[in-house]
């Protein structure tokens, strides 16, 4: 099963919250990580073993990493980039911004390429 590592400075923490919870940040990093998972999930079924995690940079900027993979083979191939599709699907997603993140959010979208990208995607 091929491998792919997001790194992204858009709060995708994996929070869970129950219907009863009121943490409304709570709701808000779970919705921007459901909306990642439904962008993958448009040309793949994503399976992971460990929910994002959160860190400081070099910079002492917040970003978090996760790792996730996919049931086939060149799922996200265009030519010879072999995340392109992924990229573009990615990209403009809408997100709920300026969670916990430390780098402020221009436009509540996951920016894959251009000024203001906020994600980063590889394969590993």
């Amino acid at each position: 099963m091929p491998r792919y590592a997001i790194t992204t400075s858009v709060d995708i923490t994996r929070a869970n919250p129950n219907r009863e919870d009121s943490d409304q940040v709570a709701h808000a990093q779970q919705s921007n990580f459901n909306s990642l998972i439904q962008g993958i999930g448009l040309r793949a079924n994503v399976d992971w073993y460990f929910d994002p995690q959160k860190r400081i940079n070099e910079n002492g900027e917040a970003e978090w990493s996760w790792e996730f993979s996919v049931e086939r083979d060149d799922i996200f191939k265009q030519g010879d980039n072999p995340i392109a599709l992924l990229e573009k699907d990615l990209h403009g997603v809408p997100i709920i911004g300026n969670l916990t993140n430390t780098v402020q959010i221009d436009k509540s979208v996951f920016l894959t390429k251009g000024d203001g990208q906020n994600l980063w995607i590889k394969i590993i």
